[in-house]
Order: C-alpha cells, then sequence, then structure tokens
C-alpha cells in the first residue's frame, strides 16, 4: 500500500506548479506514509547558515509556527536536524530522551527520524524531519520511505530554482528593453544575478580599445571606488585568462590554480570560497568579462561552491548582457550623430543670432561716442543707449544659456527621487501668485519613487508649464500625475495639459525638434531641451492635445517594478 501511496503522491506533486504548496502536500502525505505525529521540512539558508522550517504537518507544529520563525542553527549541532544537516546522514532514534543529540522542539516526541535533502550536486539544501509520540516508532524501512519522500523534496526544489533562474534571464531581458546607458544596463545586470546566484561579489569588465585592456565597469563589493581604474590586461590572472582565451572559469580554492594573481579581488584569497568567471562574447569577440565571487562561511559544514548549473546561468546572462550592450552602444552611436547635427545647426543659428546682437551693441557703442564727444551730453540719450546695451546682452546670455541647456541636457546626476515633490515644488517657483489662468494639481497617491535628476526635471517641467501659460490669457492649466502599465513594465506618467489653442497635427511631429516650433520663444530649443532630458532618464514625452481645445504633453518615466 505504501508504495501506491508514493505513487499517488508522485503524480499529485508532478500536476502542482507552485513549490510552496507541492512541499506542503509533500509533508502531509509523509505524515500518513510513515505513522507519524508530525513532520517537518527545514529548509538550509546557506547564507546565515541556519535551517529554516518552512512546512510541516501536525496540529502542535502547525500552532508553534504560527507563533514565531523556527530557526535550527547548523554550526553548534544542537537538535538531531542540525546534526543531520552537519554530517550529511539519515539519523533516527528510538527514544529521544537516552540520545545525546536530541534537543527538544514539542513536548509529544518521542521518537524521531531525519534524512538529508541533497541537490543534483549532491550538496544540502534541506531536511526533512519525523517526530512520533511512540517510541521506537521507525525502522529501517520507515527509513527508505524517508529517503525517497526526500528526494521527491529535492526535486521540487530543484524545479523551483530553475524556474528562478528562468525568471532571472526574463528580467535580464526586460533590461534590455529599459536600460538606455551602458551604467544602468551594468547595474541591472549586477542586482538580477546577485538575487539568483547568492554571491558576496560580482565584476563585469569591459574591453578599453585605446589600451587593449578589460576596464572594471561595474562591482557588488568593496571594489567600487575604483570603477574606471582597475584594469586587467590579456593573460593576467584568472580574469585576464577568461579574456583572452573567451573560456569560462569555475574554479574552488582559486588561489591554489596556476593562473591566479589575486591582484584585483574583493576578499583575501584565504576567504575565498569558489570563483566563476565567464567571458562577455559579441559575435565570437571577448568584449568583456562577469565574474562572480563566493566568501568561505564561518559554518565549516556550509558548501559556498558554484556549481555548473550557476557556470551555465552567468553564462546565458552574459550572453543577454552583450545583446543589450550592443543595442545600447548602437543607440547612443545614434543619438549621438543626431545631436552632432543639431550641435551644427544650432552653432550657425546661435552665431547668427549673437552677430546680430553684437552689431547692434556696436552701433549703441559708436552712439555712445558721438554722445559723449558732445559739450553737454543729454541724459536722456545716455538712459536710452543703457537699456539698449542691457537689452542686447540680455539676449545674449540668453542665447548661451539655451546653449548650454541643450548641450547639458542628456548629463544627468541621478538620485532616487520623488516626482510629486518636484511637481509641485516646480509649479509653485513658476506660477504666477496672481493669475486669470487657474492651476489645477492631481498628483496621485502612493507613487513610487524612482531615479531622477531632480534639477533637470525641474528644467523640462518648468518649460511645459511656462509654455502652456505664454499661449493662455485665462483658462485651467491642469497637471497630473498616475501609475502605468505599458509593454508589460510600470511607469509614472505625467500629464501637463492647457486649455490654449492647441497645437496643429502638421507641427505635432517636429515641435521637439530644434528651432522648428512656433509655441516655444528664444532660439526654439526649450522642447528640444525637454525630450533630451527625458530621453536622458529612459522615458518619452509626446504631445497629445486635440488641435483647438488645448496642449497636452505627456511624460512617461520609468518607474521600478512591482514586488
Amino acid at each position: 500500500m505504501s508504495s501506491i501511496a508514493l505513487a499517488h503522491l508522485v503524480a499529485q506533486v508532478a500536476m502542482e506548479r507552485d513549490a510552496d504548496r507541492a512541499i506542503g502536500q509533500i509533508a502531509s502525505a509523509a505524515a500518513q506514509l510513515i505513522g507519524s505525529r508530525h513532520v517537518f521540512v527545514a529548509v538550509l539558508n546557506d547564507e546565515k547558515g541556519y535551517l529554516e522550517v518552512t512546512h510541516g504537518a501536525g496540529e502542535e507544529f502547525l500552532s508553534k509556527a504560527k507563533k514565531q520563525q523556527l530557526m535550527i542553527d547548523v554550526a553548534d549541532r544542537a537538535g538531531i536536524m542540525a546534526y543531520v544537516a552537519a554530517t550529511g546522514k539519515a539519523f533516527r532514534t528510538g527514544n529521544v530522551l537516552s540520545d545525546p543529540h536530541y534537543k527538544q522542539l514539542l513536548v509529544t516526541t518521542k521518537s524521531e527520524m531525519a534524512v538529508p535533502i541533497l541537490d543534483r550536486h549532491s550538496r544540502l539544501v534541506a531536511v526533512i524531519n519525523f517526530e512520533s509520540d511512540r517510541l521506537n516508532a521507525y525502522s529501517e524501512g520507515d527509513e527508505e520511505m524517508a529517503g525517497a519522500i526526500a528526494s521527491l523534496v529535492a526535486v521540487v526544489l530543484d524545479l523551483d530554482e530553475q524556474a528562478g533562474y528562468e525568471e532571472a534571464l526574463i528580467q535580464v531581458g526586460s533590461a534590455l528593453d529599459t536600460a538606455l546607458t551602458e551604467d544602468a544596463l551594468i547595474d541591472h545586470v549586477i542586482q538580477i544575478a546577485s538575487e539568483v546566484l547568492r554571491f558576496q561579489a560580482c565584476s563585469i569588465f569591459l574591453h578599453d580599445k585605446e589600451s587593449d585592456t578589460f576596464v572594471l565597469r561595474g562591482t557588488l563589493g568593496r571594489l567600487k571606488p575604483e570603477i574606471g581604474t582597475i584594469r586587467y590586461k590579456r593573460g593576467e590572472g584568472c580574469t585576464g585568462w577568461v579574456c583572452d582565451t573567451g573560456e569560462p572559469i569555475l574554479i574552488e580554492n582559486p588561489h591554489s590554480d596556476p593562473r591566479w594573481r589575486g591582484k584585483y579581488v574583493e576578499f583575501p584569497n584565504e576567504q575565498i570560497a569558489s570563483f566563476v568567471c565567464v567571458p562577455i562574447l559579441l559575435r565570437t569577440k571577448v568584449i568583456g568579462a562577469i565574474r562572480v565571487i563566493r566568501r568561505k562561511s564561518d559554518n565549516p559544514y556550509l558548501d559556498m561552491r558554484f556549481t555548473e548549473s550557476d557556470l551555465r546561468v552567468l553564462q546565458a546572462i552574459a550572453e543577454q548582457f552583450a545583446v543589450g550592450l550592443a543595442n545600447v552602444r548602437n543607440m547612443e552611436r545614434v543619438i549621438r550623430s543626431e545631436r552632432m547635427i543639431a550641435w551644427g545647426e544650432l552653432s550657425a543659428k546661435s552665431s547668427h543670432m549673437i552677430g546680430n546682437r553684437i552689431f547692434a551693441i556696436k552701433g549703441d557703442t559708436n552712439e555712445l561716442g558721438h554722445i559723449l564727444a558732445e559739450p553737454s551730453p543729454k541724459l536722456d540719450d545716455l538712459n536710452k543707449l543703457q537699456q539698449s546695451l542691457a537689452t542686447n546682452v540680455l539676449r545674449i546670455e540668453e542665447i548661451l544659456q539655451d546653449f548650454r541647456d541643450f548641450v547639458s541636457a542628456t548629463q544627468l546626476h541621478l538620485e532616487f527621487g520623488d516626482v510629486n515633490r518636484v511637481l509641485h515644488e516646480t509649479a509653485e517657483e513658476i506660477f504666477p501668485r496672481r493669475s486669470p489662468v487657474k492651476l489645477e494639481m492631481r498628483l496621485a497617491d502612493e507613487l513610487p519613487g524612482i531615479e531622477i535628476d531632480a534639477k533637470k526635471m525641474r528644467r523640462a517641467f518648468g518649460e511645459l508649464i511656462e509654455n502652456s501659460m505664454n499661449y493662455m490669457e485665462e483658462g485651467t492649466l491642469t497637471i497630473c500625475t498616475s501609475l502605468i502599465e505599458r509593454r508589460a513594465h510600470p511607469f509614472v506618467q505625467i500629464e501637463i495639459e492647457d486649455t490654449g489653442p492647441g497645437i496643429d497635427p502638421e507641427s505635432k511631429n517636429t515641435i521637439f525638434q530644434p528651432f522648428h516650433s512656433g509655441r516655444v520663444k528664444g532660439m526654439g530649443l526649450g522642447l528640444s531641451i525637454v525630450r533630451g532630458i527625458i530621453d536622458a532618464h529612459g522615458g518619452e514625452v509626446y504631445e497629445a492635445g486635440e488641435p483647438g481645445k488645448g496642449a497636452k504633453f505627456v511624460i512617461l518615466l520609468p518607474a521600478p517594478d512591482r514586488p
């Protein structure tokens, strides 16, 4: 009967897609199959060195688990589960009170049996524990059955881990869609890799053509202050070897490897338990490397080695990263090309406008010379010349400021910020206190914080608000924020809408280009600067108003994925 019941359990678990529910089903069935009052499944937290009881069956266990988080320290080997975790061997006792390894968890326990749960690499991942209120309750046959049940739990945990790997690769793919700069892509990849591979240090090196070396571009570890300065030559150390050969490395105790130099590492050599480094390949050419390190644990019973599965996952991440990096670099080349063309046009136009102002100033200067040469210069004439000179100097300053703003629009200093607060402060600063135009602000509650350059964002918001004000003698200016979903990603949406004349359909595609908008004053760079700022934030800006009913500018800024 037990083999039939076990086969039924396997079929039931095979149909379950949720790992937690599957292990819960196994614990409940195991209690019946092996005649136990309680069954515990304790999963190993290899970073902290303890077993955490996550699933179980039995009335007293459920009551106790609801009241407290059950943790079992492996290092002190106190308790039968800790002893089994430390030794990696099954254990059973017919009388817990006479057993030196026993540590009381439930008062009803008289017999206990525990079996290690090992992954495909023979590493301990959990322990399953059986407790009975009868003496000598467990036999050798029960231990064999418990081993089979432990193998079933191992399969569930392995499938759950593989699902985690797949999710990480999906997230890396999503990062390729949202990251607009190399630094943003590097940060995304390191963060995602850290969640799935559970390492203590990760570094990404990229090839520098000028020096033909591989430079540290991103890291999770103590080398952060040296980003951009640390570099490996081809063949130098294990990292340089990977960059030179294009072959991955997975080694334990790397200081014993003849390729190891220990030149730029996050921990002292003797503290490194395992080291993985994979090449970043683009069309068979090595353009960099990703390396991860695990530190030795103070707990001698914990296995901190990376596995072949970890290596394959890191290689898959590196492959996606290479594609993303190529896309970002291609996009940056296109943006640089577009901006170089715009800068050329800007330089020509600004030179012409400044030249006109200089010509006017020269005329005023000559006139000033004539007036001062008179025996009795008239004060009114001098005042008019002073006003004309001041106006022309102010116009030159405005042109130069537009030029500076256009050039620096994409140079960001990102910090975690509140879009609602930046909008509110900008509106308070710009909107006139006494105005025939009514201001309405509808800002969404609990909007998530995002990475922004608050100063540049104020410039963008301010430009749009002033632009609307310039085209309304009266009416309403409405500013709204919300959180929306687009292309399966969350975005903070900002809408700035006026009741002015609106924008004709023919101009909608050109208003964000330099010098092409009729709704802006000066050099016509205002909306172009707005687009540069929003683009640099990885966002999007467009005009969605209805001609004759007002302009409506919509900004989308990428927000963190919901947990």
